[in-house]
């Protein structure tokens, strides 16, 4: 559910309301999906033209809409008029890098945000999602087809559950809450990944530690960007009532809003521990260090002995009697082992090295 498309900016000076794609899926044709039911009956349109679509709304029933891809502006066009929704609203549906945000309006409530997944090589991948809540009818755009709403359908088709006794409103909670469950998975992801870089760094094990704590920092921000924005829109249907939600719902939307503040206090906690692994980073950065120059310091301190002997005996005078014997060589030689060893022996007993 990666989006990979380059990103379209709109013209600067284009009239508002305007509606212009703002991603890059443009090849799949756009695909629009009807599910009706009732406590009673459940009925399931695939592969609907918008003509279709309409002739098969039924305002007695619930009616799931779901439209498959954003690049045909045409058919949001219709369905907005159809549903009589604000150009501005169909506009921040099409513009697929808008922050999450949540508008309540006398006929609908509408929720724009991301669907997000960890794809090929743990890279975090996210989605545009936008939903249009009416007192009979819940409108859900996204990008392409594939989502994680399959065991809702399921739902629908068996009749087991609330979802079928209740009206579009909690089947809007059962998607927000699907979503949100997803988003558990990738802030619990991350906390593992930072604890086994934690581990890495306490057993010494520095090689590459530099770009997975920055690999995950950027996951962090990118999770921080798209979870609390929607926590704090999120905020709005607690504030305002409206009555396009059941007094039962609010409850479940309660639950929701509790899950969003955990995930922010949890990538908060992940925020303090990336800080953290740093300074851990550059602390064992800093001992391995250490540790060289101690080692590097130790060879030094034995040869500067040494060199001052072979030194002395390297200087061409004409007297030096030692030079005469036979043995003074080998006596040399052994004079600077000993020297090697004792100043081993005695940095060893100071715990030098």
């Amino acid at each position: 559910m990666r989006h990979t498309g380059k990103i379209i900016r709109k013209k600067p000076g284009i009239s508002p309301g305007s509606l212009v794609y703002t991603g890059g899926n443009i090849r799949e044709k756009v695909n629009l999906q009807l599910v009706r039911f009732t406590e009673d009956t459940e009925s399931f349109f695939e592969a609907l033209s918008v003509d279709s679509l309409f002739e098969n709304l039924d305002k007695n029933q619930v009616n799931w809409i779901h439209v498959n891809g954003l690049h045909d502006t045409l058919i949001i066009e219709a369905i907005g008029k159809q549903f009589d929704i604000h150009p501005l609203v169909l506009e921040d549906v099409l513009h697929i890098d808008h922050m999450p945000k949540l508008a309540i309006y006398d006929d609908y409530i509408f929720l724009t945000f991301k669907m997000m997944s960890s794809g090929v090589d743990n890279e975090l991948g996210k989605e545009h999602l936008s939903m249009i809540l009416g007192p009979w009818f819940l409108i859900t755009f996204q990008e392409t087809r594939g989502d994680v709403f399959d065991h809702i359908r399921e739902g629908i088709r068996s009749g087991h559950g609330r979802l079928r006794k209740r009206g579009a409103d909690y089947l809007f909670y059962r998607l927000l809450d699907t979503v949100v469950d997803h988003y558990f998975v990738l802030t619990d992801k991350l906390e593992d990944d930072l604890e086994g870089i934690e581990e890495l760094l306490l057993k010494q094990r520095l090689e590459g530690v530099s770009n997975l704590i920055l690999e995950r920092k950027k996951d962090m921000i990118f999770l921080k960007r798209n979870i609390l924005p929607l926590r704090e829109e999120f905020r709005k249907i607690r504030q305002e009532d409206s009555a396009l939600i059941a007094p039962g719902t609010h409850r479940f939307l309660d639950d929701v809003y509790d899950h969003l503040t955990q995930m922010g206090q949890t990538l908060d906690g992940c925020r303090d521990l990336i800080t953290s692994l740093l300074e851990l980073q550059m602390a064992a950065n800093a001992n391995r260090m250490n540790n060289v120059m101690k080692t590097l310091t130790v060879f030094a301190a034995i040869f500067m002995p040494l060199t001052f002997i072979a030194g002395v005996y390297g200087m061409n005078f004409m007297h030096m009697p030692e030079l005469a014997y036979s043995w003074a060589y080998p006596a040399v030689l052994v004079l600077m082992a000993s020297v090697a060893v004792a100043m081993l022996i005695y940095m060893k007993r100071r715990k030098w090295f």
